[in-house]
């Protein structure tokens, strides 16, 4: 077999369709070596998005280590541990096609020196089935990028995920299934388009955090979209997009787009309410819209249900605990985060960041100062909200440099962070949290 550097070059061949990429995509991140891998497969999601979108040529390093891995953009460490990471995703590829990629359609190559992908497609033609592979599909095709690259479009197309590879209308996984991956061969064996609809919702509740980035609720809410698109019937799409609503309404400033988000927010929390009453994610998003929207009673109600339908799961979690959080409840916040309690499932978590926020509002700032300084070690998320809040601890045990440095180092990497705003809002029904924030913040 081929190794990526030693696959030859055809020209003039038709590019694999943006659907085909995705299979195969999914094809590589459902594998079990790459499940072991949840920050590979978010690279290699991201790079393959971002070159299906048009922007392959402009893939950096620095770019990886802030999307997917959450580093500061200053220093050299974010892009060092990028090229490792790399390294080891080009590895898992190799292993994956020498063992497992036999018959696939399209295969994905990262080669040396860069991170922007390459799609090989093999596939049958002429009279004597010969085979024929085209590599960095697309390239010399400006039309087909312009065409991907506009709109909400690009939004749904950013991070989507096609159909899981299909022989004789059974979804091929491996010998040993988790609960999840049996759950996924189940709904491929009612529709393909279900699954489709199913593995895109939950590619996407794996971007909710940093939940305060925009940008990224932006592309999960295509995506989410795209999935009720998919499959009406279907409720994960609706909970997706009424938790993704909620939090831009949330943030914005202007009263009128936000009464408008939170109407959308409702409406789609309501229907996967409709669809799926006993649904952790269903009743989770409801809590979630309910919390945002200033109604802490109602919001726990449905927060401590979702704890009960799906204890282990660590989306429903992070959610409940972000809803516990804005609902002035910290208790259950520490309880849903605490770093003891086992959880399942994949992705980007944010139980870490959400216990330090549980602590700085219970008033245990060691504690605080102890989750966020190993966040970036754990894979947790880094964001503007993270250096903030342990500069309030660090602020309360009278580490006034290091609060200083915090706060100057946030300033810096994100300028336009409304910092105040968002503590008004996220501490609504915690005076003293919200007090000590903003006196932090006026006094460096």
């Amino acid at each position: 077999m081929n190794q990526a550097n030693e696959l030859p070059i055809d020209q003039d061949v038709t590019p694999p369709s943006p659907e085909l990429v995705r299979q195969a995509l999914q094809s590589v991140v459902s594998s079990v070596a790459f499940q072991a891998s949840p920050r590979l497969q978010q690279f290699l999601t991201y790079v393959v998005e971002e070159t299906i979108a048009g922007r392959g040529a402009q893939i950096r390093g620095k770019a990886i280590a802030v999307e997917v891995y959450g580093r500061s953009i200053d220093g050299t460490g974010g892009r060092n541990l990028v090229r490792v990471e790399a390294r080891r995703l080009r590895r898992l590829l190799h292993e994956f096609y020498q063992d497992q990629g036999n018959g696939e359609e399209v295969r994905i190559f990262v080669d040396p020196g860069g991170y922007r992908p390459r799609f090989s497609q093999e596939r049958t033609t002429g009279d004597d089935n010969s085979k024929i592979q085209s590599r960095d599909a697309f390239a010399g095709h400006p039309r087909l990028l312009q065409l991907l690259t506009g709109g909400l479009g690009c939004l749904v197309l950013i991070a989507g995920i096609g159909f899981w590879f299909a022989q004789d209308n059974e979804v091929v996984l491996p010998t040993t299934r988790s609960k999840e991956q049996a759950e996924r061969v189940a709904l491929g064996k009612q529709s393909l388009t279900r699954l489709q609809a199913a593995n895109l919702a939950d590619q996407a509740r794996g971007m909710f955090f940093p939940v305060f980035d925009v940008k990224r609720q932006q592309i999960a809410l295509g995506m989410f979209k795209h999935a009720t698109e998919l499959d009406p019937t279907l409720s994960d799409g609706y909970a997706g997009s009424a938790q993704v609503l909620a939090t831009l309404a949330m943030l914005s400033p202007d009263n009128a787009q936000r009464d408008d988000l939170f109407s959308q927010a409702s409406e789609m929390s309501g229907r996967a309410l409709d669809l799926s009453p006993t649904d952790a994610w269903a009743n989770g998003a409801n809590g979630w819209v309910l919390a945002t929207q200033n109604k802490p009673v109602e919001a726990m109600k449905y927060a401590r249900l979702s704890v009960e339908l799906a204890p282990n799961d660590g989306h429903i979690l992070d959610l409940v605990g972000i809803t516990a959080i804005m609902a002035g409840a910290p208790d259950l916040a520490a309880e849903v985060s605490d770093p003891e309690r086992s959880r399942s499932g994949s992705g980007r978590f944010g139980a870490r960041n959400i216990w330090g926020v549980s602590q700085l509002m219970l008033g245990n700032y060691e504690k605080v100062v102890e989750a966020f300084k190993g966040a970036p070690a754990a894979g947790a998320p880094v964001s503007a909200p993270s250096l903030l809040f342990q500069a309030v601890a660090h602020d309360q045990l009278g580490h006034t440099e290091e609060a200083q440095r915090l706060v100057t180092e946030m300033r810096k990497t994100w300028p336009e962070f409304p910092s105040e705003f968002l503590a008004g809002r996220v501490f609504h029904n915690d005076d003293e949290t919200r007090q000590a924030t903003l006196d932090t913040l006026s006094r460096y």
